[in-house]
């Protein structure tokens, strides 16, 4: 009589072994998995400023300009400059291949999803959620809106243009000279100031309702490509911002901070230390990133080279001057990729900038004149 064999399981410390090997592995294999699929978000975010940055090239040739930093027309004639605008994101769509979502846009009415006063016409455009204008990385714009916020109704943006230096820096060392609140330098970065409320031979400020569309009168106050005597290859276009997923979110890059007053100039170094100093964030934090057509400074949709990558966001003062004509913020690029943020430079091309990078060197990055090339 042949005898069985009797098969034999495993025992308690076999299976514990197996488990435990298992675990190793998957935690060997998982930041590969991770870095995997954020060089994945990386490069489609490279690719969304690279579109950008096409389009704005292709925005000159037909403008013979590139696109502002924004603009503004008063609310119905009143005095409520929160009427709205629109940014350079909005004025890229058709040659973002998104003649569609720009065929529903009002230009001669306000974009600010805040509407004027709370009835923005042109609230469904401004809601849209365009997967070109957002971060993967960016996990913020996916949390759900605070009910009832028409800030955080509105289509979430990643990207912003760069607008230079804060209206108040005096350069390096004092050579750029002061300027007090009602009389600044239009933006010394890529963006500059849309004529629908810059008075023609004049640095000041006017809102009118006689101008109307089209938006790209070339009237010497927008930014056209001889305006670049550092070079296109050396001027920074635009970067990315992480979005405030609508709260005081304990991150200062997601917040931004009341450091000084609006009135003293400084060089750009003191102002830089005063930015560190701040520890005040400001109520309207919650609105970064809160809207890719609107203009206003304090969605971030307007940036400035003063604090390096990934660091905080400050403004001048507590007075609400939102707007990206005072230049009143120093708003920092930022982003969730690790060790730095993903620029677009003026001739098209996009590089990774460390948050490392030597502080003069982000200044120089961001003006486009000012003798750094």
């Amino acid at each position: 009589m042949v005898a069985r064999s009797r098969s034999r399981g495993f025992t308690l410390i076999e299976l514990l072994v197996v488990i435990a090997i298992i675990g190793v592995l998957i935690a060997l294999l998982l930041p590969a998995v991770q870095q995997a699929r954020e060089a994945a978000r990386r490069a489609k975010c490279v690719n969304n400023l690279k579109q950008i940055g096409l389009a704005a090239h292709n925005y000159l040739d037909t403008h013979k300009s590139f696109p502002s930093a924004g603009s503004y027309w008063r609310c119905g004639g009143g005095s409520d400059w929160a009427g709205g605008g629109f940014s350079a994101l909005g004025m890229i769509l058709p040659l973002m291949d998104r003649s569609d979502l720009s065929d529903m846009i009002n230009f001669g009415m306000n974009g600010n999803p805040n509407g004027c006063p709370n009835t923005a016409p042109n609230y469904t455009a401004a809601r849209f959620k365009c997967g070109m204008y957002l971060c993967p990385s960016d996990e913020a714009f996916n949390l759900p809106p605070i009910s009832g916020s028409p800030y955080q109704e509105a289509g979430d943006g990643s990207y912003a243009v760069n607008n230079g230096w804060p209206r108040q820096a005096t350069g390096y060392n004092g050579e750029r000279g002061g300027h007090s609140a009602t009389s600044w330098p239009i933006g010394n970065g890529f963006a500059g100031i849309h004529p629908a409320y810059v008075s023609p031979g004049t640095n000041e400020v006017f809102w009118t309702t006689s101008l109307s569309p089209p938006l790209h009168l070339p009237l010497g106050w927008v930014v056209k490509d001889k305006s670049f005597p550092d070079g296109l290859s050396k001027t920074a276009a635009f970067s990315e911002r992480l979005i405030n997923p609508g709260l005081i979110v304990r991150d200062p890059r997601r917040n931004y901070y009341v450091f000084g007053d609006g009135t003293t100039p400084r060089t750009l170094a003191q102002l830089a230390d005063d930015c560190r100093l701040a520890t005040t964030p400001f109520t309207n934090s919650f609105t970064i990133g809160a809207s890719w057509l609107a203009p206003l400074s304090d969605y971030g949709n307007t940036y400035q080279h003063l604090m390096t990558p990934n660091t905080k966001n400050c403004r001048y003062g507590s007075s609400s001057n939102h707007t990206i004509s005072g230049n009143n913020f120093a708003f920092t690029p930022s982003s969730s990729h690790p060790g730095g943020v993903n620029v677009l430079y003026g001739d098209g091309s996009v590089n990774f900038i460390s948050n490392s990078i030597d502080q003069r060197t982000w200044w120089a990055l961001g003006s486009r004149d000012g003798g750094d090339s």
